[in-house]
């Protein structure tokens, strides 16, 4: 077969474009870190990219989650152990009142710092996180806790409703005031319904339930931390008696005298701590949970991480050695093109 300077000039100028395309992936692959450009390019990385890719951002969204779900249930529980200890230290200061050697001077300083506490209390009970109230269940844009004035005393509301109506009133409170108060009011009473659980989802069909429900904190109807602490400040006003107020069988309202006793209160404050402990044990274990696959989330995340990374990512010293060779390729061709194609008829009839 005749080769012709054609065929050679052709050939030459192919040769040296598959240089100059070899040497543009192999510095694009290098500039980019990348294995592949275009889906096309790879068909296969291409697939796992996406697959990977897509692991790694459901994984990034949960841990997003779980550091949520970590920053409520640890405020949580620092309000919850704060509780404890102020209620720890009511009862402390109660046994130190029920002792016969207490002054009333030391009486009154006592019943102040107890007025203190209640005010702690509730303020305790109305914590937030990230500007949520956390034990107000879904009404999370309100303070649930509030101490309130009324007709027949002070007391707690939760969620704008009594924790309990005519539990402990002073007995210098008139029986009709007490009735008329108590039959105004029948229909604002704390009602537990629902369980008004917040779920927050950590991982791959794994749900945690983040917050603590306020009145399983503190009670509600006539066994609730607050009114213990109406009972206390009564007994330190050297009170002996408080009443009560409930509607009997034929719906009318029925007030009670109630004996008064410094003694007793010590064990209705260990009934309301043991409330707060449960509290606590019930978050210590979805804490535990958060804790536990916030591990499986980041050893998930390396794993595909490192999978993402090895398909997409090329090989840094298998790209610069490619690269070199690109250019030596490259520069070789440019070398025997110009050789190959500078000659023509013209020079040699010259």
């Amino acid at each position: 077969m005749r080769i012709t300077n054609g065929m050679i000039a052709d050939n030459t100028l192919r040769n040296i474009n598959k240089a100059a395309n070899r040497l543009a992936a192999a510095n694009e692959a290098v500039s980019s870190n990348q294995k592949i450009q275009l889906a096309s390019d790879d068909p296969v990385v291409a697939s796992r990219a996406i697959t990977y890719r897509s692991y790694v951002s459901q994984i990034e969204q949960y841990q997003e989650n779980v550091d949520a779900a970590d920053g409520w249930q640890t405020a949580t529980d620092d309000a919850l152990s704060d509780l404890s200890d102020l209620i720890t230290t009511v009862k402390t200061l109660t046994t130190e009142a029920a002792s016969d050697t207490c002054s009333e001077e030391d009486l009154a300083a006592i019943k102040s710092r107890i007025e203190t506490l209640r005010d702690q209390a509730v303020t305790l009970m109305n914590s937030t996180y990230a500007g949520r109230y956390i034990f107000g269940g879904y009404s999370t844009s309100e303070a649930p806790y509030e101490v309130v004035s009324t007709d027949i005393g002070d007391t707690v509301t939760f969620k704008g409703d009594y924790l309990s109506l005519g539990s402990v009133i002073s007995a210098d409170v008139s029986d009709a005031d007490i009735e008329t108060f108590y039959t105004n009011n029948t229909g604002e009473v704390y009602e537990s319904t629902s369980d008004q659980n917040i779920n927050y989802n950590i991982g791959f069909n794994s749900e945690v339930t983040v917050n603590i429900e306020g009145q399983d904190v503190t009670g509600t109807g006539t066994d609730n931390l607050f009114d213990t602490f109406s009972k206390l400040l009564l007994a330190l006003d050297g009170e002996t008696s408080y009443k009560t107020a409930a509607l009997d069988s034929s719906g009318n309202v029925t007030v009670t005298a109630n004996s008064l006793d410094l003694s007793a209160l010590i064990d209705e404050f260990t009934t309301d701590l043991d409330r707060v402990t449960v509290s606590q044990a019930t978050l210590g274990a979805r804490m535990d949970n958060v804790n536990s696959v916030s591990e499986s989330l980041d050893d998930a995340y390396t794993a595909y991480s490192t999978l993402m990374s090895n398909n997409e990512n090329i090989d840094t010293a298998t790209a610069a050695t490619e690269l070199t060779s690109a250019e030596y390729t490259y520069e070789a061709a440019l070398a025997v093109g110009a050789k190959a194609i500078s000659k023509s008829l013209i020079d040699f009839i010259a």
